[in-house]
């Protein structure tokens, strides 16, 4: 252990720089209370998508979460969210938080739903080194229970000396889901290899990858309510899952695999979310 007096200078430091983030921390306003919502920039207030069976509401400016996914046969909003932090998250890396979590996004593109198109919204982030996160999120005019996210990282800009390729990334999924009836509630898949699994809170936290990664869809169901919330993904794009139990929560976590990206080679991952009747 270090001497007191250098404990005491260490804690008084940490508390400097907590104070200094704490200062320069970007406010983010209650969108409730504020005069004149449609007034302001799509960008500083919540942007809502209707269609088929899904009102979703998400966030540019703060990491283009989704902080809103509202079933409306079910009647339930899955996500466990705040405007600032938690709902649908995505990372460049995996490490928790990294790029990608907190920068503020651009609205490219917003289509409104009339004439039978979908309502669909394009987000990009830049995550530095020359690097952009990019989200589309929609529901499909052909599938209106599905609700639908491509995620991708582009290199726009990669600097001389790299060969054209960034630093090291990967796409990481992160959603916090909202469990209604935890004692009734657990994920269930089938592996590549064939296997069944059905995984409760108790079991922690677990990572399933090569043969035991879900063969392209895992589910996370009520049995009290009777419903579930299917997650359907490509095997090819994704590389590992992930499931964290919290307190009332689950994540169901897609990661890609983790390398380098060029203008030629982007990292992509597109998933849907649909809500079926267990019988």
């Amino acid at each position: 252990m270090p001497p007191e007096q250098k404990v005491a200078e260490l804690v008084s430091a940490s508390m400097e720089r907590y104070k200094i983030q704490l200062e320069n921390a970007k406010q983010v306003p209650d969108v409730e209370n504020v005069p004149g919502r449609k007034g302001i920039e799509l960008s500083s207030t919540p942007i809502e998508l209707k269609g088929g069976d899904w009102v979703i509401q998400a966030v540019p400016w703060i990491g283009g979460r989704i902080i809103s996914m509202m079933n409306i046969p079910s009647g339930i909003q899955w996500l466990h969210s705040r405007i600032e932090v938690n709902g649908y998250e995505e990372y460049s890396g995996p490490e928790y938080h990294s790029a990608g979590w907190s920068e503020e996004y651009k609205v490219i593109e917003r289509d409104l739903e009339h004439a039978g198109e979908q309502e669909s919204l394009l987000l990009e982030g830049d995550i530095g080194g020359g690097l952009v996160m990019k989200r589309k999120i929609y529901i499909p005019k052909d599938e209106p229970e599905v609700f639908r996210i491509d995620s991708s990282i582009v290199a726009q800009n990669v600097g001389a000396g790299s060969g054209g390729f960034s630093r090291l990334v990967c796409i990481r999924v992160h959603p916090m889901f909202t469990l209604l009836h935890p004692t009734e509630s657990y994920v269930s898949f089938t592996s590549i290899d064939g296997s069944k699994h059905e995984i409760w809170p108790e079991s922690g936290e677990q990572f399933y990858e090569g043969d035991l990664l879900p063969n392209g869809e895992w589910m996370l169901i009520d049995k009290c309510l009777g419903v579930a919330l299917v997650n359907h993904f490509d095997i090819n794009e994704v590389y590992k899952c992930l499931i964290h139990w919290g307190t009332g929560t689950v994540n169901l976590e897609l990661w890609s695999e983790q390398r380098p990206v060029s203008k030629e080679s982007p990292l992509k991952i597109s998933h849907t979310y649909k809500v079926i009747v267990i019988p």
